[in-house]
């Protein structure tokens, strides 16, 4: 029963500070011509921040609709943020990205790279470096490098290779998308070793 109760002030905390942050947007609009999603508590110059984390300019759950008008951005930019989300909520997050942005617009995003993890499963690749986080560190066998990273101790839901984040976000509408350089002003460079980087354009109008 404790529990129970625990986990509706939990989420009546969540619905509460969704709201204030809604209302805030309203009152004191943005002019950010750029918006981060899954930011975390960092900002960026230029950006607004979303994320259900305390310190980002918008408090919201990613698995609901983003409370933002069509076509608002330029650029949308998140980090190791979409394998955490389930296939259906993935698909439901993408169409979001794609309707906020404006005609010729750019979704950049950086995933962790599975085929690394995949390379390293058939010998191709040292797993030295790659199992960085201890918690989701299982043993040395093979499968449990791909267990790594395609679980990462119940963190992560999906995992791409470039051919398949192309794909999906494809499906949400985005005309091009391309691999991408690492970006030194946006990108971490911590994270580069396993990183796939990618450019999603959303379609000029005609």
């Amino acid at each position: 029963m404790a529990t129970e109760l625990k986990k509706l002030l939990l989420e009546v905390r969540h619905l509460a500070l969704m709201a204030t942050s809604l209302i805030r947007l309203r009152i004191f609009k943005t002019n950010c011509a750029n918006l981060e999603i899954g930011s975390g508590p960092f900002k960026r110059n230029g950006w607004l921040t979303l994320d259900m984390c305390k310190g980002a300019d918008i408090y919201w759950d990613l698995r609901k609709s983003l409370p933002i008008a069509d076509a608002s951005f330029n650029k949308v930019y998140c980090s190791h943020v979409l394998e955490h989300f389930t296939f259906r909520d993935l698909q439901r997050l993408l169409s979001e990205v794609h309707r906020v942005m404006r005609p010729g617009g750019e979704f950049l995003i950086v995933v962790p790279d599975a085929s690394i993890y995949v390379d390293a499963y058939i010998g191709k690749r040292n797993t030295d470096q790659l199992m960085g986080y201890k918690p989701a560190v299982i043993s040395a066998c093979r499968m449990d490098i791909l267990n790594y990273m395609f679980y990462m101790d119940g963190h992560h839901r999906i995992m791409f290779d470039e051919e398949s984040l192309a794909f999906h976000c494809k499906a949400a509408g985005f005309s091009e998308c391309a691999s991408r350089s690492f970006d030194p002003n946006i990108d971490m460079a911590e994270r580069d070793y396993e990183s796939l980087y990618m450019t999603c354009r959303k379609q000029e109008k005609a």
